[in-house]
């Protein structure tokens, strides 16, 4: 049986939205881990970027859109056979007054975020991307759990993942490929200056947060949850709330 401290050595791990936040600190996370990584994004630019920051021989980077399903199927038939696929590609988040709520901006993000993680489980099943015993873990958000003021929307989103989770897990068993999801709560991200808040509010934010943990996570903390996913053989259907206790 091998070690678990040794179960990601010169595995092949793609890491959709690799190129920052949380997917950025789970592909530093398997690198340290051993492993053999692809970050993929749709923005060459930003790959170059995140290939250049990780400074590791071990990683390579693609440019794939999970909204162009044709194109981006063939990206990851390219890299076949794979062990573990991480899907994070998120940049942006549905959060604020309901009465401004851009539908074209949540749609979007549906589309990412949801549907993309139906195409990546279409072309595993249809074309057997990952090898039997690999798995697929998706990134879901406590707002599913516990949505609160100004974020139904991004709530109903996250929960709709969780669901997903469980029937693909069921869809994919037969190919013996694992379907788990990452719940993260509050982190430290670039996600908040996309949501136009300056550093100063960002620190309002995570002053205010009252966590039990007593700290607000960094994506390195949440990346955590992915690898023990990849590592757990016995895991399929299954969520990891790592929100620092803020759903108590």
């Amino acid at each position: 049986m091998v070690k678990s401290g040794e179960k990601l050595i010169n595995k092949k791990v793609v890491i959709v939205g690799g190129t920052s936040g949380i997917g950025f600190g789970a592909a530093q996370a398997f690198l340290d881990a051993g492993s053999n990584v692809t970050v993929i994004s749709s923005n060459q630019d930003r790959v170059n970027d995140a290939v250049k920051r990780l400074n590791s021989p071990n990683v390579n980077g693609l440019v794939g859109d999970v909204r162009d399903e044709g194109g981006f199927v063939e990206v990851l038939k390219g890299l076949a056979p794979i062990d573990h696929i991480v899907f994070s590609g998120v940049d942006l988040i549905i959060r604020g007054a309901l009465e401004d709520l851009v539908l074209d901006e949540a749609k979007h993000l549906f589309g990412v975020k949801f549907w993309g993680a139906v195409v990546i489980a279409k072309a595993v099943k249809k074309h057997n991307l990952i090898k039997p015993g690999g798995s697929l873990t998706l990134t879901s958000g406590t707002a599913a759990l516990k949505p609160g003021k100004g974020a139904a929307t991004g709530g109903a989103l996250n929960a709709g993942v969780i669901v997903l989770t469980k029937g693909l897990a069921s869809d994919l068993a037969e190919n013996r490929v694992r379907v788990n999801v990452v719940v993260p709560g509050l982190v430290k991200s670039e996600l908040w200056g996309k949501l136009g808040k300056t550093e100063e509010e960002q620190q309002k934010i995570f002053e205010a947060s009252d966590l039990p943990v007593g700290f607000v996570a960094t994506p390195d903390d949440i990346a955590e949850a992915y690898l023990y996913l990849a590592k757990a053989d016995y895991a399929t259907g299954t969520s990891v709330e790592i929100g620092g206790g803020n759903t108590l």
